[in-house]
């Protein structure tokens, strides 16, 4: 199996992100799942959900969260999450940071890490 990946974000983007980069890489990713939190909403149920797909991921090699803002509520929620877990937290999702883990799922922990920040820092870019 490989790493697990576990994306919490605000309403709207994990999934979004998730679905457009499987799209661009053609390839079905497995171990993978995501949770978007909406406003307002009640952090305990969002909780409960989350821990419900995650104990439909294989963990035996691991799991790195991801979400979108650190210090969001829903960077609060994969902590709570990640706390129960040996696992890391990345915070800043991109579509290039996304497209890069999916193209090295073979890696292990770190070299997924490396692999993501590289990705999501050199996606970003000034063009004038």
């Amino acid at each position: 199996m490989s790493v697990a990946l576990f994306f919490v974000s605000h309403e709207g983007i994990a999934g979004n992100m998730l679905a457009i980069a499987g799209a661009i890489m053609r390839q079905e990713n497995s171990n993978i799942d995501h949770i978007e939190v909406p406003m307002d909403s009640p952090i305990l149920e969002i909780q409960a959900a989350a821990e419900q797909k995650l104990h439909r991921l294989d963990l035996t090699d691991g799991i790195i969260f991801f979400t979108d803002t650190f210090g969001s509520t829903p960077g609060n929620i994969a902590r709570h999450l990640a706390r129960e877990r040996k696992s890391v937290i990345i915070s800043g999702i991109n579509l290039p940071m996304i497209l890069r883990l999916l193209n090295y799922r073979d890696r292990d922990t770190q070299g997924l890490i490396d692999t993501a920040i590289d990705g999501g820092r050199k996606g970003i870019d000034l063009h004038e």
